[in-house]
């Protein structure tokens, strides 16, 4: 994983000498969120999928209050121990609640997973843009899009690569499921559809991240959250539905 770290440091350290405005100073780069270790050894591998770190991450207060092992690491040459450490410890410090258990955690609690500790599985949280926090949000950020996002797709496709993903659950704007460069081995299925008079279905493909490994791509439409206009209880019957799907 050091050479994952180090290629997200040379992202944010380029940010920087190109004076990008929007970058959140002073933070981190965020590879993932999550317990990687725990990650590696799960029964079911997940991940989550969003656009890029909020600048909540990183409070006016104490910016490294969520990461406090990357206190004090110096962009110019970086600690990767200590910053491996702050990810792998990020749900255990102050994580930003208020996003990932109404984005993902309960659906994650009905494939068996958390973030948190406790689950049969631990999930890991990825950004596919950019492994940047910015201040404004990504959607507010178009004219700059491009220069943010340098480094950062190829980035995100190295570390699935790396991670191995049994299952990647993903809920933003429909036109980045396009940028995903791997293969599909087969067509979009439903997996599971909530019934209600605006039907929401969950949809999935099976991709080859490697040349060894086939994964599920799971995708549902977001609102201002991931999943975001569906219930707590119908996302754990989604998750659920996933792992039967997974199973099959």
């Amino acid at each position: 994983m050091k050479e994952l770290a180090s290629q997200s440091w040379l992202i944010y350290r380029d940010a920087e000498e190109r004076g990008i405005q929007a970058l959140v100073r002073p933070s981190i780069p965020i590879l993932f969120f999550g317990d990687h270790e725990r990650y590696f050894a799960s029964p079911l591998r997940i991940i989550t999928v969003g656009l890029n770190p909020s600048r909540v991450e990183f409070p006016q207060s104490d910016r490294f209050a969520r990461f406090p092992a990357a206190r004090g690491i110096d962009p110019s040459a970086p600690a990767l121990d200590l910053y491996l450490r702050s990810l792998r410890d990020y749900f255990r410090e102050r994580p930003y609640d208020a996003w990932f258990k109404p984005a993902f955690e309960e659906l994650l609690r009905g494939l068996g997973a958390s973030y948190y500790d406790g689950a049969e599985s631990t999930a890991l949280h990825t950004d596919i843009c950019t492994p940047l926090a910015t201040d404004p949000t990504w959607s507010r950020l178009k004219e700059q899009h491009a220069a943010l996002a340098a480094g950062g797709g190829e980035l995100w496709h190295n570390l699935v690569e790396r991670l191995e993903p049994h299952v990647i659950l993903i809920s933003v704007a429909r036109q980045h499921l396009d940028t995903i460069r791997f293969r599909k081995l087969g067509a979009w299925t439903t997996v599971h559809t909530v019934e209600r008079a605006n039907p929401f279905s969950v949809q999935a493909v099976a991709i080859e991240v490697t040349s060894a490994k086939e994964t599920l791509l799971v995708f549902g439409r977001a609102a201002n959250l991931p999943f975001g206009t569906v219930s707590g209880a119908h996302k754990r019957t989604i998750g659920e539905a996933i792992r039967r799907a997974v199973n099959a």
